[in-house]
């Protein structure tokens, strides 16, 4: 009896539906659309993320913060805080760039020329600052951006580059520079700024060509056209 009772038992277990594990249930759907849910919240989080930088850039540029831009002490220029920098005056190899070298002997020619050459190159830029100093002409434009404002600074000194007596040697103004992006924007967490695809680099390459003047360190024809144009500018 306890042997057909048990066969019993058998039989109506085996007609039950098995349990799935509870994991199971969902099914793919619902994985499905767990991954296209995650995947749509994805560029918000960026957009957030990066207007919460660029506020914080906000308030960093706000009124009571100090000015990333203007001559230093002693009528110098500042060197680069940002990737999206170049400066004559950089410490680091990413931001520096050579000086030029003016084809005028005149300050004052050679910065009308620059000022020339910045409203054909960016026309909707603006002269912000220009004034003489002890060592030379002092240019400073705003110029729009995608993420605000570009400060193009430019220093053009009395005192020349000195003669080597070099073929490629001729006689004009030292020219210095500082191009920076004012407000760049990061994506949270991150600490390195978006990059701004060579926006500094190829404007300031722009003016250069515009006003021919060139790279001091570099006036021989050859090592001017094959090294410092160009890509490689």
């Amino acid at each position: 009896m306890a042997a057909l009772l048990f066969l019993m038992a058998t039989l109506v277990a085996a007609q039950k539906p098995p349990i799935r594990p509870r994991t199971s249930d969902a099914g793919p759907t619902t994985s499905i659309i767990a991954r296209r849910g995650f995947a749509a919240i994805l560029p918000s989080f960026f957009a957030v993320a990066i207007r919460r930088a660029d506020a914080n850039a906000g308030e960093a540029g706000g009124q009571g913060a100090a000015k990333n831009y203007g001559l230093l002490s002693g009528d110098k220029l500042r060197g680069c805080n940002s990737p999206n920098c170049l400066s004559t005056n950089s410490k680091s190899a990413d931001t520096y760039l050579s000086a030029w070298r003016a084809k005028s002997t005149s300050t004052s020619d050679t910065a009308t020329d620059i000022i020339k050459a910045m409203y054909q190159i960016e026309p909707s830029s603006k002269l912000s600052e220009e004034r003489t100093t002890a060592k030379g002409e002092y240019i400073r434009f705003e110029v729009p951006s995608p993420t605000g404002v570009d400060d193009v600074e430019f220093l053009v000194k009395t005192e020349g580059v000195p003669e080597r007596s070099f073929d490629g040697d001729f006689p004009g103004n030292l020219v210095l520079f500082r191009s920076l992006e004012r407000n760049p924007r990061y994506i949270y967490p991150f600490q390195t700024p978006i990059g701004d695809l060579g926006r500094q680099k190829k404007r300031l390459v722009a003016v250069r060509d515009t006003i021919g003047a060139r790279v001091v360190g570099c006036e021989l024809l050859e090592c001017y056209d094959v090294r410092l144009t160009g890509a490689n500018s």
